[in-house]
């Protein structure tokens, strides 16, 4: 979903329609009052409604992709315009609507589960969002299925697509079911995410979340939802360790679920091993290096047995949003290795080095090389790795 990413290099040229949108963005950013940002404003929507409705999504791409790098603040204020339209209904005169996700981490030693949510289990998660999580009045329509990262919505226009259709069935309380023919194959990893889209229709100015009202707060309602749907989730998703994260809108769930899968990654990968293996976390050695192109992109953390240099299983913790070298990423990764036998900390920046044969990552081991990770034949271990 390339509207909430960090943005590479930009395009050598913009259209038409990108530079006048750059243009108005820069505006907005620049403008000294609210009420010459509030007409940059209103001039950026149209612009940004006539490209939804003419499936432009290279257009919007390529003029945040410019600001990225030209102008991040302004790239912010489009990227919140553009990822807002993208997620919400606001056109009708006595209703809003907003795309909402619930977002789930998981690992197994099998295949994570993506795909249809059975009919009783579907009606289940209706009660709960209703009980726990949607202030009162608020109506629903829940997509059934369970998304992987490969079967997102490819872009702006398309999730706005996702929205129309469920906001379309709230009135009547029905969930839309999704052929999942028409999707991509899910990856299969150790660990990864997993997503359920709902849509929430509601009153102008209405309260959406329980935690609005005056009766709860958000810790005392992440509280019990986490517990409810932990367990809802652990019995759709059978042989998977799950976690559940507070549902919230597209994008805002995205970039969470984002951040708190890079930990989960890590402590799966510990319990992978150990269930694996029959080792404890005393037994294993952690090689943490950075990865770099131009900037640094990532660390790399390659695992192996004390006893045993051989590199048995990665996990890339990859740096988002405005992350840079300066970030203090490597004492949190460091703490969450923290009951390992050993953690070895690379001097060096080493390249973002891909197997040729099947394109997962390479690890560094403990000499300072990329290798490829190699598990020993046990009962279990999946394809990938995460």
């Amino acid at each position: 979903m390339a509207g909430a990413m960090k943005r590479g290099t930009p395009s050598a040229g913009l259209s038409r329609d990108a530079s006048r949108l750059a243009r108005l963005a820069a505006s907005m950013q620049a403008a000294g009052s609210q009420i010459e940002r509030e007409g940059w404003r209103s001039q950026i929507l149209a612009l940004v409604v006539s490209l939804f409705q003419k499936k432009q999504n290279e257009t919007l791409e390529q003029v945040l992709d410019f600001l990225w790098e030209d102008n991040p603040p302004a790239c912010d204020l489009l990227s919140e315009l553009v990822e807002g339209y993208s997620e919400t209904l606001t056109e009708a005169a006595d209703s809003s609507a907003v795309l909402v996700a619930i977002p789930l981490l998981a690992w197994s030693r099998y295949s994570i589960l993506s795909g249809a949510i059975g009919r009783q289990r579907l009606l289940k998660l209706r009660e709960l969002l209703q009980r726990h999580l949607f202030a009162e009045n608020v109506q629903l329509s829940i997509a059934d299925h369970i998304y992987s990262p490969d079967q997102l919505p490819r872009g702006f226009v398309e999730t706005r697509q996702l929205l129309v259709q469920l906001a379309a069935l709230t009135e009547t309380g029905q969930d839309l079911p999704i052929d999942a023919e028409r999707l991509p194959q899910s990856g299969e990893f150790v660990a990864d995410v997993r997503y359920v889209f709902a849509c929430a229709r509601l009153g102008k100015h209405a309260p959406l979340f329980r935690w609005q009202q005056a009766d709860t707060t958000r810790d005392e309602v992440e509280e019990v939802w986490r517990t409810e749907a932990t367990a809802l989730f652990s019995a759709v998703m059978p042989g998977s360790h799950v976690r559940v994260l507070l549902p919230d809108a597209f994008f805002s769930a995205w970039r969470k679920l984002e951040r708190e899968a890079r930990p989960y990654s890590l402590r799966a990968a510990v319990n992978y091993l150990c269930e694996s293996l029959s080792v404890l976390p005393a037994e294993l050695r952690a090689i943490i290096a950075p990865c770099a192109n131009q900037t640094l992109e990532e660390y790399r953390i390659g695992f192996s047995l004390l006893k045993d240099a051989r590199i048995l299983h990665g996990v890339v913790w990859p740096l988002v949003g405005d992350e840079s070298e300066e970030s203090e990423l490597l004492p949190q990764i460091e703490r969450e290795l923290s009951d390992l036998g050993k953690v070895v900390v690379l001097g060096n920046t080493l390249p973002l080095e891909y197997c040729d044969d099947c394109g997962i990552p390479l690890f560094p081991d403990a000499e300072g090389d990329l290798v490829h990770p190699e598990m020993p034949e046990v009962a279990g271990t999946p394809p990938q790795l995460h």
